[in-house]
C-alpha cells in the first residue's frame, strides 16, 4: 500500500469519525413555516362558474362574543390578493351578491382554536359571525360535500367558496366547494405577517389548478 492510498483511507476515517458525530438535523425550522391546506368538491364544475361575490372585510374570530370585522389597510390587502387570483383564473368579481354564482368568505383566526370535523363542521353556529348562514340566503348552515378535519389556530386565515346556486329548499345546507386552511401566519414582525399571508393566499390559488377556469 503506498503512501498515496494511505492519504485516501486517513481522510475517509476523519470524514466517517466527523459524521458520526454530528447530531440529527433540526426540524425546529419547520415551525417557521406556514401551512397551507386547500380541498375542494370533485362534483364541482369550476369552468361553468363565472361570477363571484367577495366582501371587502374579513371576519374575525376571537375572544370577543361581539361580531368583528378587520377592515385596515392590511385586510383589503388580503382580500385584494385574494381577488387578484381569482380574477386571474377567468372569474368576474361583481357587486351585487344575489346576482353572483359563488360567494367567497375569509375569516381569520385570533388566540382561539376551532375544530372542524367532517360529521360536526358546525363550529360557528357558537359564534355571532358576519356571515352566518343567512347572510347568504335561506339557509340553515353549511354543508362540506368532502371530507375535512382541522384546527384552527391563532394566527390562521379561512377562505371558503360557498355555491350560491344550490337549492334552497327548506332544510337545506349552502354547500362550501372549494377551501382553503392557511396556518402558522404570526411572528413578531407585522409587515411579515402580512407578507406571508399574501404569499399563502397566492400559494392556495397555485396548489388549486381546477379553480384555473
Amino acid at each position: 500500500m503506498n503512501v498515496k492510498q494511505l492519504r485516501y483511507i486517513a481522510f475517509a476515517l476523519v470524514a466517517v469519525a466527523f459524521c458520526s458525530c454530528q447530531k440529527d438535523p433540526s426540524t425546529s425550522d419547520l415551525n417557521r413555516d406556514y401551512l397551507v391546506y386547500t380541498a375542494h368538491d370533485s362534483g364541482t364544475d369550476f369552468s361553468s362558474i363565472g361570477t363571484y361575490y367577495l366582501p371587502d372585510s374579513i371576519l374575525i374570530i376571537g375572544n370577543s362574543d361581539k361580531t368583528e370585522y378587520w377592515k385596515d389597510e392590511d385586510a383589503l390587502a388580503i382580500v385584494d390578493a385574494v381577488a387578484a387570483q381569482m380574477n386571474n383564473a377567468g372569474y368576474l368579481r361583481i357587486d351585487e351578491k344575489e346576482a353572483a354564482n359563488v360567494g367567497l368568505q375569509l375569516s381569520y383566526v385570533r388566540q382561539v382554536t376551532y375544530f372542524v370535523g367532517y360529521n360536526n363542521p358546525y363550529w360557528w353556529w357558537y359564534y355571532p359571525y358576519y356571515w352566518a348562514p343567512g347572510y347568504w340566503g335561506n339557509w340553515i348552515g353549511w354543508h362540506y360535500p368532502y371530507s375535512v378535519y382541522y384546527g384552527y389556530t391563532a394566527g390562521s386565515l379561512l377562505m371558503e367558496m360557498l355555491n350560491l346556486e344550490a337549492d334552497q329548499e327548506t332544510g337545506r345546507k349552502l354547500p362550501v366547494i372549494w377551501d382553503s386552511y392557511i396556518g402558522g401566519l404570526l411572528t413578531s414582525d407585522s409587515e411579515l405577517n402580512l407578507q406571508r399571508t399574501i404569499d399563502a393566499v397566492d400559494q392556495a390559488f397555485a396548489q388549486s389548478p381546477y379553480l384555473t377556469k
